[in-house]
């Protein structure tokens, strides 16, 4: 056995640093693109077109039926102004090489970040006052507490590590073979 063995030397690890570390151009603009529209494009879209004007998107007689979509507005802007990290991260997530330890780095804080966003848009699972509803006349107002949803939202978030580490051993030999 020779020196480098009895040091732990691991052939798998000198061959990744010895290959040249590309992104991939089209996964950044791909994972940008995607990113982008869920993060940023749906609430912007809700805060700025859907809010103001639903009225002209669910035909409902006013007289008999009205609510208050105002509330829904810190929600979809938690949503929009905690999102342009998880572009960031998005991003740089689909520009590494499937099979590459960067890509299992940067999909594991992806995963903690989406974690860490999904709580902070549903405010910690309350969500006070989100509907009022006014029916001829008397205003009933809808409070959702989220606590147990939640934790069942962040373990199915958490078990997709095993997901993610799946696809990173199915993909390793194509890429230390050089895709």
């Amino acid at each position: 056995m020779s020196r480098k063995d009895k040091e732990g030397y691991d052939p798998d690890i000198l061959e990744e640093e010895r290959r040249i570390k590309k992104f991939r151009i089209l996964g950044l603009i791909a994972g940008s693109i995607v990113a982008a529209v869920f993060y940023i494009g749906i609430p912007y879209f809700f805060i700025n077109y859907f809010v103001p004007n639903w009225t002209e998107y669910i035909p409902v007689d006013p007289a008999v039926f009205t609510t208050k979509w105002e509330n829904f507005v810190p929600l979809f802007e938690r949503w929009l102004y905690a999102g342009i990290p998880m572009v960031v991260l998005g991003m740089l997530t689909w520009a590494c090489p499937k099979g590459s330890r960067h890509r299992l780095l940067m999909s594991t804080i992806y995963l903690i970040g989406s974690i860490v966003w999904l709580v902070y848009v549903l405010n910690f699972g309350n969500l006070p006052d989100l509907v009022e509803v006014t029916v001829q006349g008397n205003t009933i107002g809808f409070g959702i507490i989220l606590t147990f949803m939640l934790y069942l939202l962040i373990l199915f978030r958490a078990l997709k590590f095993l997901i993610i580490y799946g696809m990173y051993k199915d993909s390793r030999k194509e890429y230390l073979d050089g895709e």
